[in-house]
């Protein structure tokens, strides 16, 4: 870098019987490139190499056997880094100048933002699981509610920047690197808490605040299951540049790795765009329907899917003219399409409404977990539930449902969440998609407000982008709660909120029942690399329990993951590590909420070099302040040799 800082970068280049310049695909993220991402490394970003490509995996500052300290995501230090990168790769005897990016999560976030400085040489960006607006999809305020889960994702981090650069590419500088990033690097939670409303901390980096600023061609995938389901239609709807859009069943994860399948030949796919904006070549993808859309079956209610049923259709363009919004109206336990008489109907959910909402992000990392929303009944019971008849057609829904419902509150604050239901004739319900909206940030993300007791507003609670068939037969639900825990963290008081049927209506997105696909693409099958070997020292398991005391109403969700232990056979590194989480609360008393959250690592190579650390961050609160514990320990060769324990405290902003 220019500071002189070192970047660790992985570099696979085709086999080629004389030099010739290539186009550069880059990855750029902070997930260690030697150890914790180097399998998948070595079935993704690597495949671009036997297809003429150079391809480039590069650690982010701070991370793995890169210099310095990951102080925070998308800083500047960050994006500028990365437009050097580009810049560095770009003026290489073995790149043609021509440069394109590809990442899930961190790495597409920052993709789209290196689109919007619009360095010269980068071409197109691919961005998978990612997200151009911070706040509204970020792992702070999912959905605009502070979540009890963020504790998982900043958690995740500040066990992340523990783990240590590997001496044997770093040298004896190793150790000093490491213990400098276990003391200085901060706890991202401490900034979330501190920015609790959408200010510039969060608009830094939201690339959606200005989507003219992006002059390159972007091909956005992400999957229903997936934590960020809507920048995939926001961003065909909103750039002004080339865009293609892919979405399927898939939670956080690659399409040609996807879980829940099908799978799809996306590798090939990401080929086809690469070698039209890279190469210059007419593979035919810019003449196929720019959206691609995995369409899913009801399938009943199970927290592990290895495939979902379903099809798949094409857009012509978003939004879709074969989409129409259909409006029905709540009554008294039921919505149709007809207005209901004036009525009032009174919610005021348990605390434990929301257990069964399965993770924010579902990702499978390590293995089959139970990690999607169980059966709603149990949701159901705790919430506001109103039905269609059972269907004499199907609907098939794609886009982005939004409840408009009026209401009072008697308390001046509450949340509501908001769940679409596809209700089996036995009762079974499973989720199609949900919604949640903090009512004191009904109006603004940066201007809250509290709620008059008595006062009638009009709120409207968009639900997460779905595509989804509702069979013949079954019944289609909405339930409204005013708890949804640990996917959003109670408000201060228990709230009843009184929704007035007659104007409370759903607006539903359904597809025109034979609506034709002209230019549907064909996918071929996932093609997946052979893995980097490895020895397996420990094997994956997971244990995820509900522990529920009638007599004091309090609930335990407690989840334990042994995540395994591997060696690696290029470069002989040991990795494995265990995470504990547990999120209690009573029925009865939201400030009882409280999240606490552990991560283990362990790094080794043989005697010559172990270290073991352990974090562990708590989050609770009362009706003023939220409390942050937080603990880091880290062994050398079995012997302690740093602890840390911090303690902060930080206001309500009308959570």
């Amino acid at each position: 870098m220019s500071d002189g800082a070192r970047l660790g970068a992985r570099i696979w280049k085709p086999d080629q019987d004389e030099l010739r310049a290539l186009p550069a695909i880059l990855e750029y993220i902070p997930y260690r490139k030697d150890d914790f991402t180097a399998l998948r490394d070595s079935t993704t970003i690597a495949w671009f190499a036997e297809q003429g490509y150079v391809s480039v995996r590069v650690d982010m500052r701070g991370t793995g056997s890169s210099d310095g300290v990951l102080y925070d995501e998308y800083s500047e230090v960050e994006i500028n880094d990365g437009l050097e990168v580009i810049d560095w790769l770009a003026k290489q005897p073995w790149c043609d100048g021509n440069v394109g990016t590809i990442g899930i999560s961190w790495g597409g976030v920052t993709g789209l933002q290196l689109a919007s400085r619009n360095p010269e040489a980068l071409k197109t960006v691919i961005a998978v699981g990612a997200t151009e607006h911070r706040y509204y999809d970020d792992a702070g305020y999912y959905m605009g509610c502070m979540i009890g889960q963020t504790i998982g994702w900043a958690a995740i981090m500040f066990g992340y920047n523990t783990r240590p650069p590997d001496p044997a590419l770093v040298g004896d500088q190793w150790r000093d690197l490491w213990l400098k990033r276990i003391r200085t690097a901060p706890h991202y939670l401490i900034r979330w808490l501190e920015h609790q409303r959408e200010d510039s901390y969060w608009l830094r980096g939201s690339v959606g605040i200005d989507y003219s600023a992006v002059k390159v061609p972007i091909y956005a995938v992400s999957g229903h299951a997936d934590c960020w389901p809507n920048t995939v239609s926001r961003l065909l709807q909103n750039l002004q540049c080339e865009v293609r859009g892919l979405q399927g069943a898939w939670c956080h994860r690659y399409p040609h790795l996807g879980i829940p399948g099908p799978q799809v030949g996306f590798l090939q796919d990401a080929k086809r765009w690469f070698d039209h904006w890279l190469k210059g070549e007419d593979t035919g993808i810019t003449q196929e329907d720019p959206y691609q859309v995995y369409l899913q079956y009801s399938v009943r209610p199970k927290k592990f899917y290895d495939f979902r049923p379903g099809r798949w259709v094409s857009e012509p363009e978003w939004p879709s003219p074969f989409v129409k919004c259909e409006r029905f109206f709540l009554g008294n336990g039921r919505i149709s399409t007809t207005p209901s008489e004036v009525a009032e109907f009174e919610i005021n959910s348990p605390q434990t409404v929301g257990l069964e909402s399965g993770e924010y992000m579902p990702w499978f990392a390590f293995g089959v977990a139970d990690e999607l929303p169980g059966d709603q009944q149990v949701e159901d019971k705790g919430s506001l539930c109103f039905d269609t008849d059972e269907l004499g057609q199907p609907l098939e829904i794609l886009g982005n449902p939004e409840l408009v419902v009026e209401l009072t509150c008697d308390k001046p604050g509450a949340l509501l969440a908001v769940r679409l239901c596809d209700v089996w004739p036995d009762g079974a319900s499973t989720l199609i998609t949900r919604g949640l909206l903090n009512l004191c940030y009904r109006d603004a993300k940066n201007e809250p407000q509290d709620l008059i007791r008595g006062e009638r507003y009009t709120v409207r609670i968009n639900l997460n982008h779905t595509g989804y068939v509702v069979p013949v037969g079954h019944k289609l639900r909405v339930a409204i709660s005013t708890s949804y825990w640990p996917m959003a963290w109670p408000t201060p008081q228990p709230a009843t909120v009184v929704i007035l049927a007659g104007s409370s209506h759903l607006n539903l997105p359904l597809r025109q029942i034979g609506a034709r696909e002209k230019r549907l693409t064909s996918f071929e099958d996932s093609v997946v690399r052979d893995e980097l070997p490895t020895t397996q020292l420990r094997e994956f398991e997971q244990e995820r329990k509900l522990v529920e005391n009638p007599e004091t109403h309090e609930s335990q969700l407690k989840i334990y993951a042994d995540n395994g232990k591997v060696r690696f056979g290029d470069n002989a590194v040991e990795m494995g590590s265990r995470c504990w989480q547990t999120y209690t609360i009573k029925s009865n008393d939201p400030l009882s909420a409280h999240a606490e959250y552990e991560w283990e690592w362990e790094f080794g190579r043989g005697d010559a070099w172990q270290i073991k650390t352990l974090t562990r961050t708590e989050l609770y609160s009362d009706a003023e302040n939220f409390y942050l514990e937080s603990e880091v320990t880290a062994w050398e060769h079995e012997i302690q040799i740093y602890n840390r324990t911090e303690s902060q405290r930080f206001k309500r902003d009308h959570f």
